[in-house]
């Protein structure tokens, strides 16, 4: 069909993009766009023209439209999703007056630089992390978080079981500390750490605690996922300490550490799973199937069983003309193709906006999620330099792009941190200006 070509002409100009005007590195903006190639792009023609096809569950999301017509829009939509990204991060280079050269000049330059920590970043921090653990301590009391994750991870229970364990008794009661937890507490802990590796933290025990009881809060959400991805987490931190740059046996060694962790972490959540094979096999479906299934049962339900929403999603629109709110549509997708109201069906950020704007939605969250990344990147790498502060701030945009590709942008806007990510840099470094050091480069005033 017609649509596979021009999807196909979209990534191969987005690869093209990506390699000649963002790189392979450790920026966000090369982040978001290398996931999505690698997530979304041949992978997702594998999945719906080969791997979906040979499921029954596949024949059940397609039966839910008119047939022949989900997956050339689905086609489509990715196709104007990569254009729109990369359109976005153009755009923001040339608002910025940010050219290629000065990027990779910058990029580069970070290799040659220290880590700088002020005085005023150590104190700080050594206050904030003294009342984080006494804070957070009194909050696992209070909630007996200790015997819940002990009994989660020590648990023989199965699969269902154990969702059922995670949402009785997983995360926290209290909405901010389930929201600081996703944040603020981890660019918290990417502080503590990058000032205890710079050995310039006196209250060197604290700021250990600190990360310590930031590690058991990810346990406690009950789930693989948060635990995984924080530890991976902190060794992007140390490796930001040294480069940007992504070398080939730096790469091939994340990998082969992430395998590992997500395997252990499935075979301890997921007992029904057992054997390297097996594992394997599940890993690949979690990893990359069910990211292009999902976006498929949304495209399948909205609009053929779902109206557009138009924006009466958004919470605080929702207020502003006092109606009433609908259950959300990730509940609404699930409950569509498989039956029931509680079963959660979530996509990468285009599904969302999809449901909620049609294809205004895509073109529009598409551009400014390409064009935000590619500030982010140029507010912490080019105006700020190699500073503990910035390490910080791009490793918490590194979860922001990985919630971007998991659900909606404006979860990923508060819940991910990418909103937070320029203020918690500045408050911390009291960066609020910057002078250039030379062409490329610019060193905050601390």
């Amino acid at each position: 069909m017609w649509t596979s070509l021009v999807f196909s002409i979209a990534v191969a100009l987005s690869a093209v993009f990506y390699f000649r005007r963002i790189g392979v590195n450790f920026t966000i903006s090369s982040l978001l766009l290398g996931l999505m190639l690698v997530l979304h792009g041949p992978l997702y023609l594998y999945y719906t023209r080969v791997w979906g096809p040979k499921t029954a569950f596949f024949e059940k999301i397609l039966s839910s439209a008119p047939e022949g017509q989900v997956i050339p829009a689905l086609d489509l939509a990715l196709a104007l999703c990569f254009g729109c990204i990369c359109a976005g991060m153009a755009l923001s280079d040339g608002v910025f007056g940010i050219s290629r050269s000065q990027m990779r000049a910058a990029i580069s330059n970070w290799n040659l630089q220290n880590v700088r920590v002020s005085r005023g970043f150590s104190e700080r921090l050594a206050v904030i992390a003294a009342i984080g653990v006494l804070v957070l301590t009194f909050f696992i009391v209070i909630e007996n978080s200790i015997p819940h994750v002990i009994d989660y991870f020590r648990s023989e229970a199965g699969e269902m079981e154990k969702i059922a364990m995670r949402r009785e008794f997983g995360g926290s009661r209290f909405y901010l500390l389930n929201l600081f937890n996703s944040n603020l507490l981890p660019f918290l802990a990417f502080s503590c750490f990058i000032a205890l590796r710079e050995r310039s933290i006196w209250l060197r025990p604290v700021a250990s605690a600190f990360i310590v009881i930031v590690l058991f809060e990810k346990a406690a959400t009950l789930s693989k996922a948060p635990l995984a991805i924080f530890i991976l987490q902190l060794m992007v931190v140390e490796y930001l300490r040294r480069s940007l740059q992504v070398r080939l046996g730096a790469a091939v060694g994340f990998v082969v550490i992430c395998v590992l962790l997500f395997g252990a972490m499935t075979a301890v959540a997921i007992r029904e799973v057992s054997g390297i094979t097996e594992t394997l096999d599940f890993l690949f479906y979690r990893v990359f199937m069910i990211v292009n299934e999902s976006l498929l049962e949304y495209f399948a339900a909205i609009p053929n069983v779902i109206p557009h929403s138009w924006g009466s999603q958004f919470s605080w629109l929702v207020n502003l003309l006092q109606s009433e709110s609908s259950p959300p549509t990730y509940l609404l997708v699930g409950a569509v193709h498989r039956g029931v109201m509680g079963s959660t069906t979530t996509a990468m950020f285009i599904a969302d906006a999809w449901a909620d704007f049609s294809w205004a939605g895509v073109l529009i969250f598409s551009l400014f999620a390409g064009f935000f990344v590619r500030w982010l990147d140029t507010e912490l790498i080019i105006k700020r330099g190699k500073t503990a502060a910035t390490i910080s701030g791009l490793t918490l945009g590194h979860y922001g792009v990985f919630v971007m590709l998991s659900t909606a942008l404006q979860t990923a806007m508060v819940t991910g941190g990418l909103i937070l990510v320029v203020p918690l840099t500045i408050a911390m470094s009291c960066a609020f200006k910057w002078q250039p050091i030379n062409r490329y480069l610019a060193a905050p005033t601390v």
